[in-house]
């Protein structure tokens, strides 16, 4: 049961209600007028909870529940529990995850500056904007309407924060453009100086860093994740992109739409990553190379070349993952042999 210290739950909410959420539909002959109080997983729901079933193995639990209602697809109406409502989705951990969000939805500023903050009289804060203790705000600055600033965050002279927004304690913007509905987990760095130098046998010599990060809406960065500006040319992340704790971005890179990146990844300046990409974790990405939309990459990596769109790899250097595969049991057979022989 999540712990009412840290988390408000709203509703009740009738199946009804529920139900007019996108791609969530009654199931046969369930009553509309049921109330539901929370939700919980299978094995934990109890009267008045929802939970869902997306997983086959998880099919004893379902056929077990204690829960007044459950999200299944349209084969769980086979067999299901006597007495148990039934939301149909064709993506149950989808549709719970989007009724999750309306009986805990996101916390949004409520308006007021909790002292000491600074804040410039050349800033500017939109309706509702909350602003916690020991907050930097620089000239020129805007924050959308609705949006909460954490403490110690530090937002440097012309930082643009869309409405609806949530930055977590000691994150730092500078030189970004950031969009509307983003969520900027403790210690999130975005705009520093790129590594971007110009080596010598005499000494390196360093080049200014005089782009910017543009980001878009709908996006989440995990703690202690560092997006580097852009040399010239800006560093640009997409709507709709999830950064997981402690990635790397270096300058110049270009995220697309509807990426997701798992921690510990490092992405090298002037790489492409388009659309729909999936990036597991410990991924390192060499710079000047392009991931086709939709490619998924094995955690561990080492990319040192372009993935085609659509493509599954793995290993180091990365290789289609089927092959990847194929010779580490090729390995493993040469191993076991030479083992024998010895």
């Amino acid at each position: 049961m999540p712990d009412p210290h840290f988390y408000h739950v709203a509703g009740p909410f009738s199946l009804a209600e529920l139900a007019e959420i996108p791609d969530i539909e009654l199931g046969p002959g369930v009553d509309p007028c049921v109330m539901i109080s929370d939700v919980r997983p299978l094995d934990q729901a109890g009267e008045g909870d929802l939970t869902f079933l997306s997983n086959p193995k998880y099919l004893e639990k379902f056929l077990n529940t204690n829960a007044t209602a459950c999200i299944a697809s349209h084969k769980a109406l086979k067999k299901f529990p006597k007495g148990l409502a039934i939301l149909v989705a064709e993506n149950p951990y989808k549709a719970y995850a989007r009724i999750a969000n309306k009986f805990y939805a996101p916390v949004l500023g409520s308006g007021g500056v909790r002292p000491p903050a600074i804040i410039s009289p050349k800033a500017v804060l939109g309706a509702n904007a909350s602003i916690g203790p020991y907050v930097v705000i620089e000239d020129d600055v805007v924050i959308g309407a609705n949006s909460i600033i954490g403490t110690h965050a530090v937002l440097s002279k012309g930082t643009r924060l869309g409405k609806d927004c949530r930055i977590g304690a000691s994150v730092v913007l500078s030189y970004c453009h950031i969009g509307d509905n983003v969520v900027m987990h403790n210690g999130v760095k975005v705009g520093q100086d790129g590594f971007g130098f110009a080596p010598d046998a005499t000494g390196n010599v360093k080049i200014p860093q005089l782009g910017r990060v543009i980001i878009g809406s709908n996006c989440e960065f995990g703690a202690n994740t560092a997006i580097d500006r852009g040399s010239g040319p800006d560093t640009i992340i997409g709507d709709n992109t999830w950064l997981d704790n402690l990635v790397q971005v270096g300058h110049n890179v270009t995220i697309g739409n509807d990426v997701i990146i798992a921690a510990q990844t490092g992405i090298s300046g002037s790489t492409v990553i388009e659309d729909q990409v999936v990036i597991g974790g410990q991924v390192g990405l060499a710079g000047h190379i392009t991931i086709g939309r939709g490619a998924q990459i094995s955690a561990k990596s080492g990319v040192i070349s372009d993935i085609p769109p659509g493509e599954i790899y793995a290993g180091f250097p990365a290789r289609p993952r089927k092959q990847f595969f194929r010779q580490m049991a090729i390995l493993r057979k040469l191993s076991i042999s030479k083992g024998s022989v010895t």
